[in-house]
């Protein structure tokens, strides 16, 4: 079990207080850079269940994740059309997989050889259900062979690990030599929380546990032994119905009303590339 008061990057216990909120407070390395939780609870998995997927709460969870899922297929098809132009189409692992649309998107563009691993029962349910390859596990407790996979997906999933360099470190064993690692995850360090402060869609309590900037990021990555790190902003293709639904936390009364009108005027499925505070990441296994 890992000491929430050593930094969870570079285990340093040289801490300060990050203040978000009166009421939510996270702490700070002074060495490298990086935030968390430093009262995570214990059973981080119990909240994912169907509620989590299916809530009405703009912030919490994935408010309704069914709502999302047609424009959450197109970003999918873009990050996959980029690992392919990289790698080509190999053995792919989606780690927190959720209802399976990667992993459906990638079928669809002819990945022969793909499958996901998630923690929700639920969504690992619904996943099977569409035939999909999925296995209902955390990572750590998984079953697969050393050194399977082309490539593995963490897609706003890293976030909510407590210990995110050892869960690289196995991910780095499930890699073939010269596989690649690509991860989305919030970035702490980009002008959206800068701009929006504790108004940031991403500070999530309890849910989001641990948060990167680019540079935090690159540092677990060489922490857990990747090499040709890269790391830079990322988008997400959003409806403007979508985007209404997610603004009204910051609004409820007035996106409310414009949600009404984007929809009497059947605007709701005109779609947009969204640089929504999220950074993107590459790490390679060093080839034997």
């Amino acid at each position: 079990m890992r000491d929430f008061a050593q930094c969870p990057v570079c285990g340093k216990k040289n801490s300060k207080k990050y203040r978000v909120t009166s009421k939510y407070k996270l702490a700070s390395c002074e060495y490298c850079g990086m935030i968390w939780d430093s009262s995570t609870p214990q059973n981080l998995i119990a909240q994912y269940n169907e509620q989590y997927y299916t809530n009405e709460n703009p912030k919490g969870g994935y408010a309704n994740y069914f709502d999302g899922m047609v424009v959450n297929k197109k970003t999918f098809s873009d990050r996959l059309k980029k690992i392919e132009k990289r790698i080509g189409k190999g053995k792919l692992l989606d780690v927190g997989c959720a209802l399976g649309d990667c992993l459906e998107e990638a079928k669809r563009l002819g990945w022969k050889d793909a499958e996901g691993l998630e923690v929700s029962k639920y969504a690992y349910n619904f996943a099977k259900k569409r035939g999909l390859k999925v296995k209902n596990s955390a990572l750590k407790r998984s079953t697969y062979s050393k050194e399977t996979f082309d490539v593995v997906l963490y897609q706003d999933v890293l976030e909510h690990i407590a210990d995110p360099v050892d869960e690289l470190k196995k991910v780095l064993k499930l890699l073939k030599p010269g596989g690649f690692i690509y991860l989305v995850t919030p970035d702490v360090g980009g002008w959206w929380s800068k701009l929006l402060g504790s108004l940031w869609y991403h500070y999530k309590p309890i849910e989001h546990v641990v948060y990167f900037t680019q540079r935090t990021m690159r540092f677990a990555l060489e922490k857990a032994g990747f090499k040709n790190i890269k790391t830079g902003k990322t988008y997400h293709v959003l409806s403007l119905e979508y985007i209404m639904n997610r603004l009204r936390y910051y609004s409820p009364n007035m996106f409310d009303i414009m949600l009404k009108i984007v929809k009497k005027l059947h605007m709701g499925n005109i779609l947009f590339k969204a640089f929504t505070g999220e950074l993107e990441a590459w790490g390679q296994k060093p080839k034997k």
